[in-house]
């Protein structure tokens, strides 16, 4: 029972962290709309010390389900996100258990990876229906998002941000696997 407390108290923070992301859009629609890319440096810890701690498959998955429920109960999901959260989850797990059965350094990084554009399922719809998802955010958000939206909502700065995303929390996972130590024997790398 302490080891699921463990577990699901990690996962919530993965959740919170990338939530806080999400919070700072309340500022700037690009806090929002480019939410991933601090959310690959802030979640990056929890999500080390869950596949750590816990080297069994299913973390990924737990991880993206929450943050897919999280959303739901804010009022926030959509189909796009629940297609993201499930498909970039099945990658992640997919790619943990490739590299080293769920407890390869390779494994941790790659899947983190794929975790880390969950938020981009959450806004692509920006790109896909832009006038729906434009009068939704008017609705929630102040004048400023209707200004601003066209500027960032080309393809370019689309594809630039996936790629910072990607390399941010490929960067923020090697550095943290890197200089990590094993303190017990639930945490070893192999």
């Amino acid at each position: 029972m302490e080891k699921a407390l463990k577990v699901i108290g990690l996962a919530v923070l993965y959740v919170i962290a990338f939530s806080i992301v999400e919070v700072l859009g309340i500022f700037h629609p690009y806090a929002w709309t480019y939410s991933a890319v601090l959310a690959s440096v802030l979640a990056a810890w929890p999500y080390f010390k869950l596949c750590q701690r816990y080297p069994i498959p299913g973390m990924a998955m737990l991880c993206a389900v929450l943050v897919l429920l999280f959303n739901y109960i804010i009022g926030q999901g959509h189909e796009f996100l629940a297609l993201g959260c499930f498909g970039f989850g099945f990658i992640a797990e997919g790619l943990r258990k490739l590299f080293g059965r769920c407890r390869g350094r390779w494994g941790v990084i790659s899947s983190y990876a794929a975790m880390s554009l969950i938020p981009f399922s959450k806004t692509c719809v920006l790109w896909i229906d832009y006038e729906t998802a434009l009068d939704m955010v008017i609705l929630n958000m102040r004048d400023i998002y209707y200004a601003s939206m066209g500027r960032m909502l080309s393809w370019k700065m689309l594809a630039f941000m996936l790629v910072v995303t990607l390399v941010l929390s490929v960067v923020t996972m090697w550095i943290l696997t890197h200089n990590w130590h094993p303190r017990d024997r639930y945490e070893i790398f192999r």
